[in-house]
């Protein structure tokens, strides 16, 4: 395993298909994008952040390919050093923006990474990225709302059944929407803080099937931008303030909102919810790439399109109304 990520043991205890994915997916990205590369991008997502532990791991494929600590120490100062390339300044530039607010990348930003790839690996650059944060982000959440089991086998990354990122990344998404111990409403109004802190025009158009069934309508998730000031039921604003830290700042998260998580969700409810949140979070990969039209979709009067997921974790289809999908 590449040091330089790591995957929490209490997630590894509780969902060990969804980690050892995610582990998988992280073993591809590092192979995707030169290692000395994306350790600059991890060590750069790691101080906006905060995450002082994954700024204390090095990795050792970039070591060996020639990164130095004294260019490490420069981190900060990039984009007027001269020890960082084009590419690293471009790529430290889109990253510090992809992570602090991702709707504000452009066509014009990145216009300024194409020179650097072909269309395939800015692709992979770009999902490798997200890989890197989400990591990182679980990393610092995951220790603070679950309990760590007394004893973890590590997961491994050596899989060899998927031939590159993108198809690892699909097979964790679909492992993690499988998962049934999350309520379908908190389900829904974390997917959509997601998609309103993101701006993602795709996810904030839809609704899930089964969240519109059990009760959650245009009058709830109107509510979500001012939470904390609604007439929300507590276990909602609870998982927000979980999923708003995570997706922000997660050394943020107070131990006033730690204790609350714990009194109001099981171990497994709060395993989802944080497991849920890197999915649904996969948003910033399209809104990064432009790729998050909702113009095709099927919409109602409101501008609402409802979908739904197969049995195996992937979308079963897109209705202008709920229940037409079957």
């Amino acid at each position: 395993m590449d040091a330089a990520w790591h995957i929490a043991p209490a997630l590894q205890a509780r969902q060990p298909e969804a980690a050892a994915l995610l582990a998988i997916t992280n073993g591809h990205a590092w192979s995707a994008v030169p290692p000395t590369l994306l350790e600059l991008v991890r060590l750069r997502i790691a101080l906006l952040i905060g995450n002082e532990a994954g700024l204390r791991r090095r990795s050792k494929p970039a070591l060996a390919a020639g990164l130095s600590e004294a260019k490490i120490a420069q981190i900060g100062h990039y984009p007027s050093s001269p020890d960082f390339t084009a590419v690293e300044k471009a790529c430290l530039a889109f990253t510090e923006q992809f992570v602090i607010d991702v709707s504000s990348l452009t066509a014009d930003n990145r216009a300024m990474l194409q020179p650097h790839f072909a269309d395939a690996a800015l692709t992979e650059f770009v999902m490798a990225l997200y890989v890197t944060e989400c990591t990182q982000r679980l990393e610092m959440v995951a220790p603070l709302l679950l309990d760590t089991p007394a004893a973890t086998p590590p997961v491994r990354a050596d899989d060899t059944r998927f031939t590159g990122l993108l198809p690892a990344m699909d097979a964790y998404q679909a492992s993690v929407v499988r998962g049934t111990a999350l309520d379908a409403v908190t389900t829904e109004m974390v997917r959509l803080r997601c998609a309103r802190t993101h701006n993602c025009r795709f996810c904030r158009t839809l609704r899930l099937e089964d969240s519109a069934a059990a009760g959650v309508d245009d009058a709830m998730t109107a509510k979500i931008d001012f939470y904390e000031r609604s007439d929300l039921a507590e276990r909602t604003k609870i998982a927000l303030r979980i999923t708003e830290a995570f997706i922000t700042r997660p050394d943020t998260l107070t131990a006033t909102v730690i204790n609350q998580a714990r009194a109001a969700f099981s171990p497994a409810e709060l395993t989802e919810m944080l497991l849920d949140i890197t999915k649904w979070s996969t948003q910033k990969f399209h809104v990064a790439m432009g790729l998050d039209a909702a113009d095709s979709l099927p919409k109602n009067e409101l501008g609402v399109s409802f979908f739904s997921f197969d049995g195996e974790g992937r979308v079963a289809g897109f209705a202008a109304a709920p229940g037409a999908l079957g």
